[in-house]
């Protein structure tokens, strides 16, 4: 199992060349998609058994699960303006291409990381190999709690960041940020330079500040 939930649709992903059998992600991170969609892809290889059963639409003389794929994992009214929403986020990728989203976020990245390096205070986790970075940094403003950093960038200077655990526990306690965990910004393909600018100008503030 490969959990691509920060990868789907910035980094090329092959499934056979990386033998992956299944392979998990959502649909409104990379993919551009709406909130509510994610995609399990099941390799020939695996065999499961449904968890959930009910009505799909078809098969209804049937008093158990369709046993015929994707039917056998889609009980229930499909979420169809969700799907919809997320093939318009697919063929926006294919459009513009995964190699130029790529390129523009990392290089959004690449500037965030380094003035965050040069904020006295600040703490920032990323990978060792800046080619294998993710277009996502944590951070934090040393004695200061994330949520309160997160609250005061949203409600004084209008920039949306994730605080806390970021539903992964294990790799906060890998970094030793468990379990207050970090504040998370991700670039992304619609942002600017201006606007990563200034939010390096606003996290100096805060922590030039020390009013936390």
């Amino acid at each position: 199992m490969v959990d691509a939930a920060q990868t789907a649709g910035k980094y090329p992903l092959d499934v056979q060349v990386n033998h992956i059998d299944l392979l998990a992600f959502s649909g409104h991170k990379g993919l551009f998609g709406p909130p509510g969609t994610g995609v399990l892809y099941i390799g020939e290889r695996v065999a499961l058994d449904s968890l959930r059963e009910g009505g799909t639409g078809s098969h209804s003389e049937q008093e158990e699960q369709p046993v015929d794929l994707p039917y056998k994992f889609e009980c229930g009214t499909a979420n169809t303006i969700g799907i919809a929403g997320l093939g318009v986020g697919l063929r926006f990728i294919f459009k513009e291409g995964i190699e130029k989203i790529l390129a523009h976020e990392q290089s959004l990245t690449d500037r965030l990381f380094k003035g965050l390096s040069q904020i006295a205070r600040t703490s920032v986790y990323k990978a060792k190999d800046g080619s294998k970075q993710a277009p996502v940094i944590s951070f934090n403003i040393d004695g200061s709690e994330p949520g309160e950093v997160g609250a005061i960038l949203d409600q004084a200077f209008d920039i949306k960041v994730r605080t806390g655990l970021h539903c992964a526990p294990a790799a906060h306690k890998t970094f030793g940020t468990f379990p207050r965990g970090t504040v998370r910004l991700s670039p992304g393909y619609f942002n600017t330079t201006e606007e990563i600018n200034f939010t390096l100008e606003a996290i100096a503030k805060i922590a030039g500040a020390g009013i936390l």
